[in-house]
């Protein structure tokens, strides 16, 4: 398990699922009451600010693990990351335009959909990121490499 700032461990599974519901609400709020206009512009703001936060939290967990010797390189999954919330935000716009035709709260449900996806998936993917990445070397073992 990584270390970080001070021989911390790790934040727990229940910090993760809290930090992504945290998110998810936040995403949810600002797609259903702060973006107004159309549907495109709505969907290009929240993806630039998904991106520029996602990569921002990437950044911060890079540096907290170089400070404690756990990683090597820089390498984002930007492609991933990237691709991931286009296909959220492709969804949230297109049930919001579906639901249009029949409801006036077509953005609040859509927005509470992009929460709920959020919420729930995003601990999923970030245990399957984590399993996954080379940046998750026990700081005991620094020369081990995964396949």
């Amino acid at each position: 398990m990584p270390l970080f700032l001070s021989g911390a461990r790790a934040p727990s599974h229940r910090a993760i699922q809290i930090g992504y519901a945290v998110a998810g609400a936040y995403f949810g709020w600002r797609w259903a009451f702060v973006e107004h206009g159309p549907v495109w512009e709505r969907a290009a703001r929240v993806l630039a600010q998904m991106a520029v936060l996602s990569t921002l939290v990437q950044l911060a967990r890079w540096r907290r693990r170089r400070r404690t010797g756990t990683v090597g390189p820089l390498r984002l999954p930007l492609r991933s990351l990237l691709l991931g919330k286009l296909a959220l935000v492709v969804l949230a716009a297109g049930a919001g335009l579906l639901l249009a035709r029949w409801t006036s709260e077509a953005q609040l449900i859509a927005g509470a959909g992009l929460f709920l996806a959020i919420a729930l998936g995003g601990p999923a993917l970030h245990r399957r990121h984590d399993a996954a990445s080379p940046q998750s070397l026990s700081p005991a073992r620094p020369d081990r490499r995964l396949p």
